[in-house]
């Protein structure tokens, strides 16, 4: 006997044998026994074999068995376990919430939110009402404040719901309740210690104020917790390269590109670490080379122009900028970048409506507001250009950039109002513009 054969004998006689109670059949197994989603497939499935059982046992056997494919991340077995229940009875709300989620799952909003609301018609629980919300937010069919209050409403009747938190979080994150999201991420990762997307979220916030080492902490713990997490991987690049330690954000760049190819995100940061690195040239071909892959994208046009711009090359950095804004979904990371471009090369009319754009996206964007600022000295504007400043200053601007503004004001000929500034803002030091650009 070979020892390939004796070893295959020795692990099916040690291996857990499906029912560990005598007294138990795989009904009573599937329904009452937690075990890994593979073993539960199993027993369910046998005791959906077995004769005898209630439409509702039956019910309560295929919500087990889907939710088991749900958790191997296999949608279309889940989803006929749902519709089994569905067949047996169309009212029964586990049907209609798994099928949902399933919905949800592959992005398909509007048909998740039909199926919610009819299960919350048939039990209004934390889950159901944070589904609809949740559905209906990205449908477009509800407003950011009908959105808070159903989420709230889900809490309140599970406070240790800690998927409705994360996804409450992440919408206030949207709307400037960063204190409020970072709380609800803290407070997930509090109820479960093992949340790989809690310090996601926690990470994601911290290095969205610039706190990179604590960020690092955090993302090193969810990858910890989740080593395939793929946006913690494209995060921890980005907080690498802010930490100057752009070989390891290369090689995790690299890992992102590998697990999803046809995602800009993975190019730009390999990109970004090949620029620090010193390796320019090939940072400009992996974003040209992406955009053949990928075809043309706002985020991977953004940063082809905003490197091209650092070599000091804005003819070329205003057309891949252009063409970024072109496009759908544009954003004010977009437009304000195209306003500095066209204010370098002197095109203040396109300055003026790029920066326009950036301000209806983001009008108490600090440096949205600073960047009017300086468009409104290439027109002319002196006065309006020193208040617009004093806003962006108010806005959180940190004063540092006064040196940048004072040398602008100066370069036009303005040396009185700039002495006079540097004597209202008492003479802070000088910042580099570039740090108003996008980080991630």
């Amino acid at each position: 006997m070979s020892l390939a054969t004796v070893i295959a004998i020795a692990g099916v006689g040690f291996a857990k044998p499906l029912l560990t109670n005598s007294q138990e059949t795989y009904v009573s197994a599937c329904l009452g026994q937690d075990d890994t989603p593979e073993r539960i497939i199993e027993i369910c499935q046998r005791g959906l074999g077995e004769v005898g059982a209630s439409d509702r046992q039956r019910i309560e056997m295929l919500d087990k068995l889907a939710w088991a494919y749900y958790d191997l991340d296999d949608m279309d077995q889940a989803d006929d376990a749902f519709a089994e229940i569905l067949a047996l009875n169309p009212n029964a709300e586990p049907g209609l919430q798994g099928r949902a989620w399933v919905h949800y799952n592959r992005d398909e909003y509007t048909a998740a939110v039909e199926l919610f609301r009819q299960a919350v018609s048939r039990k209004p629980n934390a889950q159901n009402i944070a589904g609809l919300a949740a559905s209906a937010r990205r449908s477009g069919e509800m407003d950011f404040a009908e959105f808070e209050e159903m989420m709230q409403t889900s809490l309140a009747l599970s406070p240790e719901y800690t998927w409705a938190m994360r996804e409450l979080a992440w919408v206030l994150s949207d709307h400037n309740g960063q204190d409020e999201a970072m709380k609800l991420f803290r407070s997930a990762r509090d109820l479960d210690p093992y949340d790989p997307y809690a310090e996601y979220g926690i990470a994601f916030l911290l290095s969205e104020q610039n706190d990179w080492e604590a960020s690092f902490d955090h993302i090193s713990r969810a990858l910890e917790l989740k080593p395939d997490f793929v946006s913690a991987i494209s995060r921890r690049s980005l907080i690498l390269l802010m930490l100057d330690r752009p070989k390891q954000a290369l090689k995790d760049a690299e890992a992102v590109i590998q697990t999803k190819p046809d995602d800009a995100d993975g190019y730009v940061r390999k990109a970004r670490a090949l620029s620090e690195l010193g390796q320019r040239s090939q940072a400009h071909d992996v974003l040209e080379q992406a955009e053949k892959l990928i075809g043309p994208d706002n985020y991977l046009l953004y940063w082809r122009a905003s490197l091209l711009a650092d070599d000091l090359d804005y003819e070329a950095a205003l057309f891949h900028i252009r063409r970024s804004v072109a496009l759908e979904g544009a954003d004010r990371f977009d437009h304000r970048l195209h306003a500095e471009i066209a204010l370098w090369l002197g095109y203040t009319d396109e300055a003026r409506d790029a920066i326009d754009q950036a301000l209806s996206l983001n009008p108490d964007g600090e440096f949205e507001q600073y960047t009017n600022a300086l468009v409104m000295l290439g027109e002319d504007r002196f006065d309006a250009a020193e208040n617009a400043f004093d806003s962006a200053i108010s806005a959180g601007l940190h004063e540092d950039y006064l040196g940048d503004f004072l040398t602008e004001l100066v370069a036009e000929g303005r040396f009185m109002q700039a002495i006079k500034m540097r004597a209202r803002y008492g003479g802070r030091q000088s910042a580099n513009a570039n740090d108003a650009q996008r980080s991630n």
